[in-house]
């Protein structure tokens, strides 16, 4: 396989601050390193300059789920990401997201471009899926969950997981400004929690919050939350968090809006609860994971549940139990009671993801899956990739 020259447009949504945008992120500075030659179509967003500084060229294209929801702008907008296709010379395109995915995908058919689609979660519908296929996509799958998800539908995939580039999330010490910034005292012991806020991960959030709030108020640890993420139910935490403050006449709950500078929050963490790329992020950052998705309830992670965690996507895709308050509270407590066994347990998360999840296996595994891609679409046309 010689990946030299090839040329991969990555369609997404927008740029906005989240998984799947961080991890194509990731993606793309593996491939460059590679050779490959990635481009991005979609709207743009706050990641716009990372892309542009990872020398990504990109092509405005809005395909934003409000601009694609009439279906009448559909002939459009394929021939708009034709003229991309086309203009970026792109021997394969990678989509990530529905329904700009499927948009993208009718565009390169209608050219005879391959297509690859990462399927990041079991959220889609077989209506989405089976046209995919029919468009001849090639399916990657980003977890063992989302494998079977496919696998129970008929469709085949590739299994390969979301990476982590190990240049921006490793260990190191916390910045004192952000403490400062929240007036976090030197000795309060932090959780900090990622994520967008909307639907079941606001939900997880909420959960969060009221646990904590219940474990400073039976024990009087000095217990910090700092909640890292936007999102349409933001103002609805906010206001949660507020409530649960106000009767203490203290600020405990911290809800830092989106940032692109969450390496910094995941070091100040003594725990950090999370899921899928997040909890694999906070552990390339030597920190333990208390895992909880979209999906429900995994529990911390530790070398004992390694493969299970990974099996069931670290809550996200898959779970050990429904997700409660009283749960989450527990196994808080427990956690915290001992601060050397949770750092060893962050230490020994380090060891273990490096060694799986470094973006640069990953990008190689990618860059297979577009070679096989590729090859196997010029023999269909009887030619040579």
């Amino acid at each position: 396989m010689d990946p030299n020259g090839r040329r991969i447009l990555m369609v997404m949504d927008s740029l906005a601050v989240g998984g799947t945008e961080t991890h194509v992120l990731s993606v793309v500075k593996a491939l460059r390193s590679l050779g490959v030659r990635p481009l991005y179509a979609g709207a743009g967003g706050p990641l716009y300059e990372a892309y542009a500084r990872a020398g990504v060229p990109m092509y405005d294209v809005d395909l934003t789920p409000g601009t694609l929801a009439d279906p009448a702008d559909a002939p459009r907008t394929v021939q708009r990401l034709k003229r991309v296709i086309q203009g970026g010379q792109a021997d394969l395109v990678h989509v990530h997201q529905m329904p700009s995915g499927l948009y993208a995908a009718r565009a390169a058919a209608e050219l005879g471009v391959p297509v690859a689609f990462s399927v990041h979660g079991t959220y889609y519908s077989s209506g989405q899926l089976e046209e995919m296929r029919r468009l001849g996509a090639s399916f990657v799958s980003v977890s063992r969950p989302v494998e079977r998800f496919l696998r129970e539908l008929g469709i085949p995939s590739f299994l390969v997981p979301n990476g982590v580039d190990s240049d921006e999330f490793y260990p190191a010490p916390a910045p004192e400004r952000l403490r400062r910034k929240w007036k976090i005292p030197p000795d309060a012991v932090v959780i900090v929690y990622v994520s967008r806020l909307a639907w079941d991960k606001a939900a997880v959030c909420s959960m969060l919050l009221r646990a904590a709030a219940g474990i400073r108020r039976r024990t009087g640890r000095n217990l910090h939350v700092v909640a890292v993420g936007g999102g349409p139910q933001y103002r609805e935490i906010e206001r949660l968090a507020d409530s649960l403050q106000s009767p203490v006449g203290e600020s405990f709950l911290h809800l830092t809006g989106g940032q692109t500078k969450v390496r910094d929050f995941y070091a100040m963490a003594d725990l950090v609860v999370g899921t899928g790329r997040v909890a694999l992020e906070a552990m390339f950052c030597a920190k333990p994971v208390l895992a909880i998705g979209n999906h429900g309830y995994f529990g911390l992670v530790e070398p004992s549940s390694y493969a299970q965690a990974w099996d069931r996507y670290f809550g996200d895709h898959d779970s050990l139990s429904k997700t409660d308050v009283n749960l989450i509270a527990s196994d808080l407590e427990a956690a915290l009671a001992d601060r050397l066994r949770l750092r060893r347990i962050g230490d020994q998360a380090f060891e273990w993801v490096r060694g799986t999840f470094d973006i640069h296996r990953i990008g190689l595994m990618l860059a297979g899956v577009y070679e096989n891609a590729i090859r196997g679409a010029a023999e269909r046309k009887g030619g040579r990739s």
